[in-house]
């Protein structure tokens, strides 16, 4: 795909620095080109980065002319992401993934970076007599340049199973263990759990790998139920042991603190009992023991829009603030319109705070957010917004990017990064190895009908 670069992008800097508890907010650079035209999949896809040190990758969904059916595009920047270079799409020699919905990088360093996906496999040899998804893992071990032929890290027959929404986090104490988080959707029968009566079964899994993501913890057979400890949820949409059993689990997150403790959120949307639709919520659990078993989910919030995209972030700095959990996620907390909420934790994921908007004026229709947390502290949050409680297909958003000092308490250094686009995909990282200070955004721009993906960065 050799596409030249052409759209308007707009970007608005703060007039000046805005100072919060004796720091600067952070101010973010003018707009980088990162991908070329982003070719439509058909699908949604996603946008996701990982920063270590000056090594920076973005995973989006994209297609090339030459590998059909492979949408696993992807770009790499040596210099803390001032520039990239569109490198097309992840080589497939075992024609695994067949769609590259819900992309997802992560980092252990400089040279290993991992590119998580949905797969597909029909190779009988494998188990796969019956065709198979899978979240397949492919491993770069110099800084995203090359990716070696993916690895299956979990899998499930698509005759009465289906993986969507897969996660990946590492360990920043022990960068050998991976985890990913996803949701498993189990129809028809048998079910993992006879409670749900032939409905529709949404399972929340999580499976690990020990060795730097050669092996998983996947179940023996493709087949048959995987270890129940690690399916600390699952809803039935239909008829469910009570209302909330009842409806749908989506968009699962994973990381993992800087004491090792891997903490998973997601959300769960309500469906009719007898008449009556409960409450949207974002759910959390945990596990202390490297991923063997998880907590009884907890839920943080009954107030979230559908697709309300949760997304965690945890301090993992030298200050007192080390460890401590924030939570992003779409809801609407009064009246009609709809705000980013922000939640934290300062008990390991034992409770967490009433949420509050990241804004407190309301702007009518924000979604998408994104979170991060830097070297010293400092949380960012991104997101896409419109002016309108009631936004329709032909709405334009602006692309907007806050810094908090104390906690996500107040937020400060608003600022606009794009004045108009339609919404997209958008990722927020920070440099997982903590060398560097701020922060990398990565976000679909569209502009004359090509969609591309830009990014920015901030210091303070």
């Amino acid at each position: 795909m050799k596409v030249q670069f052409l759209f308007a992008y707009v970007a608005v800097s703060a007039a000046s620095a805005l100072l919060l508890a004796g720091s600067a907010s952070a101010q973010w650079s003018s707009g980088t080109k990162v991908s070329n035209v982003i070719e439509g999949s058909g699908f949604p896809a996603g946008v996701s980065a990982a920063r270590c040190g000056n090594g920076v990758v973005v995973g989006f969904g994209d297609t090339e002319a030459n590998t059909p059916g492979n949408d696993v595009g992807f770009a790499v920047s040596k210099d803390g992401g001032s520039t990239f270079s569109d490198r097309g799409v992840l080589a497939d020699p075992s024609l695994r993934f067949g769609g590259g919905d819900s992309p997802v990088i992560g980092c252990a360093n400089a040279n290993t970076f991992y590119y998580a996906t949905l797969g597909f496999s029909s190779d009988p040899a494998i188990g796969c007599a019956v065709d198979c998804a899978e979240v397949a893992v492919s491993i770069s071990t110099n800084g995203g340049s090359t990716w070696q032929p993916p690895v299956v890290a979990s899998w499930v027959t698509l005759d009465i199973y289906d993986i969507v929404q897969p996660s990946l986090a590492i360990d920043p104490t022990n960068p050998m263990r991976l985890y990913s988080a996803y949701i498993n959707h189990n129809n028809p029968a048998p079910l993992d759990f006879p409670d749900c009566d032939s409905a529709d079964e949404y399972i929340l899994e999580i499976v690990s790998s020990a060795d730097g993501g050669k092996t998983w913890n996947k179940r023996a057979n493709p087949a048959q139920r995987g270890n129940p400890n690690t399916q600390p949820d699952h809803t039935c949409n239909g008829f469910g042991r009570d209302p909330q059993h009842t409806g749908i689990l989506q968009t699962p997150m994973v990381v993992v603190s800087p004491g090792g403790k891997v903490y998973v959120a997601y959300e769960f949307v309500a469906t009719s009992v007898n008449g009556v639709i409960g409450s949207n919520e974002i759910r959390f659990t945990r596990s202390l023991d490297g991923g063997a078993t998880f907590s009884t989910p907890i839920s943080v919030s009954k107030d979230a829009i559908n697709n309300a995209l949760p997304q965690l972030a945890v301090d993992r700095t030298g200050l007192r603030s080390r460890g401590e959990i924030y939570l992003t996620w779409s809801g609407v907390p009064t009246g009609t319109s709809t705000d980013v909420l922000v939640s934290d934790s300062v008990n390991f994921g034992l409770s967490f705070s009433f949420p509050r908007p990241v804004r407190a004026t309301s702007q009518g229709t924000q979604i998408n957010p994104v979170l991060a947390v830097d070297n010293d502290g400092q949380v960012a949050s991104c997101y896409y917004v419109t002016g309108t409680n009631t936004p329709t297909n032909s709405s334009t958003y602006f692309y907007n990017c806050l810094t908090s000092f104390n906690h996500a308490a107040t937020w400060a250094g608003y600022q606009k990064l794009v004045s108009s686009t339609a919404p997209g995909f958008d990722a927020l990282t920070s440099d997982f190895l903590l060398n560097s200070d701020g922060f990398f955004t990565a976000f679909e721009l569209t502009s004359s009908g090509q969609r591309h993906v830009v990014a920015e960065t901030a210091d303070h």
